[in-house]
């Protein structure tokens, strides 16, 4: 599914930001995924995208660079329903939930996840049936990963 891109949104420096999407859409490929839920389509590499978009992150040289200074999520969503998330850490509650939420709202167009985050190795994997179980998700991403390691 591709979802629509609303025209003419700006950034406060009141710069048009190119191919943003509404809140919650799912892209296949690659984005930004905002606070608030809406992304910026990146429709190639990451980094190339940062090269050509310094307008909108300044002094950004790569993906991590973006994830920490911008508080932006870097997802990737790939065929048959795998897709990757970088948080820029555990401990941080606004990136955690809105990884969180952005899966929610899509559980039907994917069937697996790896959240990685820059304050440890490793990643935590989840699937849609993590959703129905009681524990918050939330909880599990802030406290499950141990350095080196994987969480299933």
């Amino acid at each position: 599914m591709m979802a629509e891109v609303i025209a003419d949104v700006f950034n406060p420096d009141g710069q048009k930001i190119p191919g943003m999407t509404a809140p919650w859409a799912w892209i296949r490929g690659a984005v930004w995924l905002l606070p608030g839920g809406s992304q910026i389509i990146v429709p190639s590499f990451h980094d190339e995208w940062i090269r050509q978009h310094q307008d909108l992150v300044p002094g950004c040289a790569n993906v991590c660079d973006v994830v920490l200074r911008k508080g932006w999520l870097s997802v990737v969503s790939y065929s048959q329903g795998y897709v990757e998330i970088m948080i820029d850490s555990r401990t941080n509650a606004e990136s955690v939930g809105l990884c969180v939420e952005h899966l929610r709202q899509n559980l039907d167009e994917w069937r697996d996840a790896l959240v990685m985050t820059m304050d440890a190795e490793g990643y935590i994997k989840l699937a849609p049936e993590d959703f129905m179980d009681s524990v918050s998700l939330e909880s599990r991403i802030r406290g499950s990963l141990m350095p080196g390691t994987t969480s299933n």
